[in-house]
């Protein structure tokens, strides 16, 4: 991330709501190629992103902290439709989906570096 948009970043955290960020800044702040995997999360109801004038997405600070969380249980093989229906339920129970998402990214983990950790002793075993 580029000086510029770490100082945008840090001003945006003042005031998490508030909508500045392009789909570029967002992709450089999730270190992707591509914003197609930003959209995909969009299209798929997952976050609700604002547009501005020109009808382009711009996502706010907490849209970031959301995204975060959605790119992590991703890397762990949770797909899309399953995050989409546990937000939904913690919406219900009026939780705040960016809790759970951060203990359930915290759960997997744990999990799959237990798991890890058990296929190497029993490889090490089997030696």
């Amino acid at each position: 991330m580029d000086k510029e948009l770490k100082k945008k970043y840090e001003n945006a955290s003042k005031t998490p709501s508030e909508p500045v960020f392009s789909v570029k800044d967002i992709m450089s702040i999730l270190k992707v190629a591509s914003h197609s995997s930003v959209q995909r999360i969009d299209n798929e109801g997952l976050i609700k992103v604002k547009r501005n004038s020109q009808n382009f997405r711009i996502y706010s600070y907490n849209d970031i902290l959301l995204l975060v969380m959605i790119q992590k249980l991703v890397k762990l093989s949770v797909p899309l439709r399953a995050i989409k229906t546990l937000m939904e339920f913690e919406k219900a129970k009026g939780r705040d989906p960016i809790v759970y998402l951060e203990e359930l990214a915290e759960f997997y983990t744990k999990r799959t570096y237990s798991a890890n950790r058990n296929a190497a002793r029993k490889k090490k075993k089997t030696k």
